[in-house]
């Protein structure tokens, strides 16, 4: 079952008319985003058909509070502080969400996109955690 979600963020609706900008804002080509996007999805769609076996369900699926944010502007979202490295509050901002909301989706989509995303760049992240620490 699909459901719609709000429109998309801003940022993706940008970057759709302007392709070029996405190596400036993102540090990697529209055509690599796209795919990123696209490898993402079907990763987290394997991922959660994992998750919905081992699960005792006591609501029916599709039930309960609906994402505040379309996967790809997750991603999007994720990608953005893994370049740039904003506070949450800035990406809560950026993207019309809490700071926490902001926060629980990067650390949930790190997970999966570290499967795709070169070390480097995760890497990079963790030091600049550590360093604030």
């Amino acid at each position: 079952m699909s459901f719609t979600i709000q429109n998309m963020s801003q940022l993706r609706e940008y970057l759709e008319k302007h392709p070029s900008e996405t190596q400036r804002l993102l540090g990697m080509d529209y055509d690599q985003l796209t795919e990123l996007i696209i490898r993402a999805e079907n990763l987290y769609e394997r991922q959660k058909i994992k998750r919905e076996i081992q699960k005792t369900r006591i609501l029916k699926p599709g039930s309960g509070r609906l994402p505040k944010l379309a996967i790809a502007d997750q991603i999007l979202m994720t990608l953005v502080y893994l370049h740039r490295l904003p506070t949450f509050q800035i990406l809560g901002v950026q993207f019309g969400i809490g700071e926490s909301t902001a926060n629980y989706i990067f650390h949930r989509w790190l997970k999966t996109l570290r499967e795709l995303l070169p070390a480097s760049l995760l890497e990079q992240v963790k030091k600049n955690n550590s360093d604030s620490a």
